[in-house]
């Protein structure tokens, strides 16, 4: 969700921009005390994004004796995800290498704690794997249909799908996430097939207007 590079798009559908911009200048009111401060500490912000993966993993093998604090370190990390792309703004450190960092990190923390939750019982393993390689593909066929303007209109992410019964399963352990996986793991294919179809159709204009 964060995004430390100048992507402008990044890997978000049409709709997903819209919505996500008053959001995100909320949530960067809200931590600009905490972003000025790691600023004047000199803190990177690939630092920033690195450190959810330790962080995820803290929380994945915490699921199964201590779900509450499992959450409030997954929402940790989902901050972190928003701070580092602020620092860098604030720092004029954005780079491609700290956009890669962002993706990297927020791929493997998402990943580390599916695999958490399929360890601890909550999640059955084939739901967990589709989750686990659709989450990355989903992001890069996003992120390659804008990146030759391509964009897709919309797009289900798992924070409208899965995030919402993943907070109900950790805070009151009621367990719908088979389910609420199955569904994000379709939503996700059926955008990766999409982005694919307008990325074709994009190329093959490109070809007629060269041609």
């Amino acid at each position: 969700m964060g995004g430390e590079g100048g992507q402008a798009a990044g890997s978000y559908s049409r709709a997903e921009r819209i919505i996500l911009g008053p959001f995100r200048r909320g949530m960067a009111y809200v931590l600009a005390p905490v972003v000025a401060v790691l600023a004047r500490l000199g803190v990177p912000p690939t630092a920033v994004s690195f450190s959810q993966i330790p962080i995820g993993f803290a929380a994945a093998a915490l699921i199964m004796h201590a779900p509450r604090v499992a959450l409030g370190l997954f929402v940790g990390t989902l901050l972190l995800d928003a701070i580092d792309g602020a620092l860098a703004r604030k720092t004029g450190r954005e780079s491609p290498f700290g956009a890669l960092a962002d993706q990297v990190s927020d791929h493997i923390r998402e990943i580390t704690f599916i695999g958490g939750l399929v360890a601890a019982g909550a999640m059955r393993g084939e739901i967990g794997v589709a989750y686990a390689l659709l989450y990355p593909l989903v992001n890069f066929m996003l992120y390659a249909a804008n990146r030759y303007g391509a964009d897709v209109p919309l797009a289900i992410k798992t924070w409208m799908s899965f995030y919402p019964f993943l907070l109900i399963y950790l805070a009151f352990e009621v367990n719908w996430l088979d389910y609420a996986g199955a569904a994000s793991a379709a939503f996700m294919a059926a955008t990766s097939i999409t982005a694919l179809v307008l990325l074709r159709r994009r190329m093959g204009e490109g070809d007629a207007a060269s041609g």
